[in-house]
This record gives C-alpha cells, structure tokens and sequence, in this order.
C-alpha cells in the first residue's frame, strides 16, 4: 500500500506548530557533509532557533562553520516537517549548541501511522526474552512492508502465537547513510499465503517502546520509499 500523505503546506510558520523543548531533530549537512540526530532547546520567534550540538561519537565533522546551511527535520504530532537555515551560532560553552537562522516557511506534510510503503528489506528475529531458548530463533526474515507503527515479515514457518514479543534487527539505508535498527515488536497477526516459490507466513508485528532517535529513523525512511515511489527521489534515496 502507498503510503498516504496529505498535502504540503509551505507557509505555515514554525510558530504554529506546538514544538516541544527536547524534540529530536534529523540534522543534515551537504558541505562539509554531516548528518545526526539533535535536540530542539527553544526558539525565538523571527529570530532564531536553538538545537543542541552533535556529540563527538557522532563523528561529525569540526569544519562545520557558522554561514553553512542545515536542513532539518522533525516530526511534530503526525507530521513530518523540513526546513532549510544557516547556521548562525556555534557555542561550546556551557554546553554544546548552535543557534539557527529562524525559518520563515516550514514544508509539512500529513503521515499516518496505518498505512505501509512496499519494501524488501532481510531482516533477523530473536526472542524478546534473552533468557528464553524458543526453538528457530534467530531466524532470517523479509520484511515486505513497513509503516511508522509495525511491519510484516515473511518466514517460511510461524514464528510463534499472536502476542508473543520479538526483538527485530534490520538494515535502514536513509539517503547515503546506513542505519541499524533494533526494534521490539509484538506480534499481532500470522497467516499462510502463497508465493511463487510456495507458500510463506506473513507476520504482521507491532512496534512498542521505541524511543524518539528511533522513531524518527524510522519515519525518515518510510517518508523517504514514499519519495521514492512518487518519483521524486531515486531508488538510493537521492534527489532526480
């Protein structure tokens, strides 16, 4: 299924948009190239925002200067929105942060958590308890879609019963940059379909306890197939 976004509104202001002090903030860089993840401090209405700086294990690069241009991205209730700024400020002290050029348009758009874009992703299962002994476990996997709030999983057998919980570890390729991701999941539905090669079980999962790094991971990717699918993006995830 598509996954259904509604229209973008380009001239809402940020100020509109009821951000809250420690959002996760997506960070990205084109020159000196860096991307990471940061946190939103505050904001001064048409004079500028606040984001937290990047941590030395993110290994983002010191050639960064005030006047280079930061993309960002977030996500605030069940939108996902993207602005453009410079970089006005960096303070090392007494904490790391910048200080951004205050955007004056934000591109938003709608995203709901039901519906799944199309992929083809390998993936590996374990059982959630890593004290348990269930037999098959790990078991390779393909996730053939995913959305915000779960994924389903091919395997040639049912893995278990509806209820059980699984830790879920795949590959997430955002842009030009690999993402591991580790995810508990629930498992809410399990049925035999037929493939060319046989027959499979499609296991429908649910996502629980994701914290807001990798909640935002994940909608960066989905939000990204999206691009991809209508033509806007390439199949690397890179801008036509």
């Amino acid at each position: 299924m598509t996954l259904q976004l509604e229209s973008t509104e380009t001239d809402k202001p940020l100020s509109e948009l009821r951000l809250q002090i420690g959002e996760p903030v997506r960070v990205d860089i084109r020159s000196p190239r860096a991307r990471f993840t940061s946190k939103l401090l505050g904001y001064s209405e048409n004079n500028g925002i606040m984001i937290s700086a990047p941590s030395l294990k993110n290994g983002v690069s010191s050639s960064i200067n005030e006047g280079n241009i930061a993309s960002l991205r977030l996500i605030s209730g069940n939108r996902i929105c993207n602005f453009s700024c410079k970089i006005l400020k960096l303070h090392d002290q007494p904490f790391g942060y910048w200080v951004l050029e205050y955007p004056q348009q934000v591109d938003q758009k709608r995203i709901r958590e039901h519906t799944r874009v199309s992929v083809r992703l390998s993936c590996s299962m374990d059982d959630h308890d890593e004290m348990a002994e269930r037999e098959g476990l790990p078991a390779s996997a393909l996730c053939i879609d995913i959305s915000m709030g779960g994924a389903c999983l091919q395997l040639p057998q049912a893995l278990g019963n509806v209820g059980d919980y699984f830790y879920l570890t795949t590959r997430l390729k955002i842009g030009d940059i690999d993402q591991v991701l580790l995810v508990p999941v629930e498992l809410r539905n399990v049925h035999s379909t037929s493939v060319e090669s046989g027959s499979v079980y499609n296991h429908g999962f649910k996502f629980f306890d994701l914290d807001e790094d990798t909640r935002l991971i994940i909608a960066a990717f989905v939000y990204q197939q999206f691009l991809i699918e209508t033509g806007n993006l390439d199949h690397f995830g890179q801008e036509l």
